[in-house]
Order: structure tokens, then C-alpha cells, then sequence
């Protein structure tokens, strides 16, 4: 028992000698540490030259770390936007290519001969009863039907769209053909609401051209039947015109009752 006793007193005390040294080198190391950092970081008397200039270095760093934070923040929201017109941009170009297929009508005049068909026009060559050509006409979907024929104010609405952006339409490619509008108005045909814009533009040889433009909906979509003639051919392309926009509805009627008896 007594050399059991001597043998742990002296562990303890070889314990002791080696963590008193450890201890106090990391009380050391920590001493000075600290003085380094307290080193480091000077304290000047409040409002002096020195403790202005630390104090301006401190607020420059801070408006430089604002400023990295904000255009951070305002590349986020330009990509963000970007995204969503992306988003958008691809949703319209998928609706305008579902919209825009122009489907013939039921029957066109005989005089009427196709001469030219994209996704969304339809060009016809014009001929008179002896085979001469008098003119021009075409059919094209503008866009989708976005609601009622209404009128609030004195803005007038053409399934869902302004009569005065379908103007404007015409107005524009007036100026680039050398041409001007001359009236616009509202008639029913095959009790339908049609808009109407007549315009006028100058040939190649200096002859006046009559230029009509029917806008009317079917089928979930804005049809333009557009004809280009002499004034002496302006009464009889419109007849025809009228012909074409009544034969566009017969045929929307004859598929929805096609449907119905499925």
C-alpha cells in the first residue's frame, strides 16, 4: 500500500509539471494576441486629427460596401426582368404563331385568283371578266380576339381591341406605300360588326388607288380583308370584300354546327 501510494503522488506530481508550462504558454499566446490586435486597432482621443481620419475611413468603407450591396441588388432585378420579358416574349411569339394561320375562306369570288399564301396571308390577283387584271386583295389574321365589340366613351372596341390602333395600323403602312386615310366607319354585314378604313395611295404611274381595309372577328381571331384597285373598281371590290368577310363567318358557323352534332 505505501509504495502504491508513493508511485501515485509522484504521477501526480510529473501531471502537474507538464500542464503548468502548457497552461501558462497559451496564457502567453493569448497575452499577446491580444496586445496585437489592441496594436492594431488604435484609439485615438475622440475628435482629434487622427481619430476624424480613422472615422472617415470607416464611413468610406461602409457607403463602398452600400454601394457593392446595391449594384448587386440591381443586377438581381435586371436579370430578373430580363427573365420575365424573355418569359413573355416566348409566350407572345407562341400565341401570335397559334393565332396567325389564316384559313381560306369557304369560297372566293371567281375573279379572285390566289397568287401568294403565308402562315398568316393569303394574296389574291384581281381579274376582270376578260382575264385583265384590275387590282389586288388579300386576307390576314392581325391578332386574337381579346373580348366584346363595345364601345366605352368614345373609344370603340372591335372584339376586344381599339378601332384606333387598327387605324393607326393602316396609317402606318399608308406612309410607307405613299398613301393617306381618307375616312373610317362601323357597318354590320351578315349581322356582324365590321370596321371599316378607306384609304387612297398614288400607283407607280401616277393613277389614283382605292384602298379598303375590313377588320371583323371570327373564330377567336381579327381578320383584315384589304383590297387595292382603281377608283372605277372601288364599288365592285368592296361588294366583293363583303362577299369574302360573309363567306369567312359561313364557314365558322358550318364548323361550330359540325361540332355540335359530334
Amino acid at each position: 500500500m505505501l509504495v502504491r501510494a508513493i508511485a501515485l503522488s509522484l504521477a501526480l506530481l510529473v501531471g502537474i509539471g507538464i500542464i503548468v508550462p502548457l497552461g501558462t504558454n497559451d496564457a502567453d499566446a493569448a497575452s499577446r494576441r491580444a496586445r496585437k490586435h489592441k496594436k492594431h486597432r488604435k484609439h485615438y482621443k475622440k475628435y482629434s486629427k487622427r481619430w476624424w481620419r480613422q472615422y472617415r475611413a470607416r464611413q468610406l468603407r461602409a457607403r463602398r460596401h452600400r454601394a457593392q450591396v446595391r449594384k448587386l441588388r440591381l443586377r438581381q432585378i435586371r436579370l430578373a426582368k430580363a427573365r420575365r420579358a424573355r418569359a413573355a416574349n416566348r409566350d407572345h411569339v407562341a400565341s401570335t404563331q397559334r393565332v396567325k394561320s389564316v384559313k381560306a375562306p369557304a369560297s372566293t369570288p371567281q375573279t379572285w385568283e390566289e397568287s401568294k399564301t403565308s402562315s398568316n396571308e393569303m394574296r389574291f390577283r384581281v381579274d376582270d371578266s376578260r382575264g385583265s387584271q384590275v387590282g389586288s386583295a388579300s386576307i390576314s389574321v392581325v391578332g386574337p380576339a381579346t373580348g366584346e365589340d363595345r364601345t366605352v366613351g368614345a373609344q370603340k372596341m372591335l372584339a376586344g381591341v381599339s378601332t384606333t390602333a387598327l387605324r393607326r395600323d393602316v396609317i402606318n403602312r399608308m406612309i410607307q406605300e405613299n398613301g393617306w386615310v381618307v375616312n373610317d366607319y362601323q357597318k354590320e354585314i351578315n349581322g356582324r360588326l365590321v370596321y371599316v378604313v378607306v384609304a387612297q395611295s398614288q400607283a407607280r404611274n401616277g393613277q389614283l388607288q382605292s384602298r379598303m381595309f375590313y377588320f371583323t372577328a371570327v373564330d377567336g381571331k381579327i381578320y383584315n380583308v384589304a383590297t387595292n384597285s382603281s377608283a372605277d373598281q372601288a364599288d365592285r371590290l368592296a361588294e366583293e370584300s363583303e362577299k369574302v368577310l360573309g363567306s369567312l363567318q359561313s364557314r365558322v358557323r358550318s364548323t361550330q354546327r359540325a361540332s355540335v352534332r359530334e
